[in-house]
């Protein structure tokens, strides 16, 4: 039951990343255009640069990207990943 509890918080954890991913790629392309890869640390963190897409979002159709997603997707991979591993050796 355990083991597959943690496959299940892995696959939400995955799925999650894609889509924090897939909302990097749209918003900061709509912001940025074909230069979105400048903002690559706004993927995982909120720098001084990466506050400056408040403003910007208010002009895109897109929601604004929030990095806290990214981090609820690895949170969930590794609870997961824990359950799995500990569920495993106390089968």
């Amino acid at each position: 039951m355990i083991r597959k509890s943690g496959n299940l918080l892995m696959l939400f954890g995955i799925a999650a990343f894609v889509v924090a991913t897939a909302w990097w790629i749209v918003f900061f392309h709509e912001v940025l255009g074909d230069r979105f890869q400048i903002a690559r640390e706004c993927f995982y963190w909120t720098t001084d640069i990466c506050s400056l897409k408040s403003p910007a979002g208010l002009l895109v159709d897109v929601p604004e990207y929030q990095p806290q997603l990214l981090w609820v997707a690895a949170g969930l991979f590794g609870l997961g990943l824990v359950a799995r591993i500990w569920g495993a050796t106390h089968h």
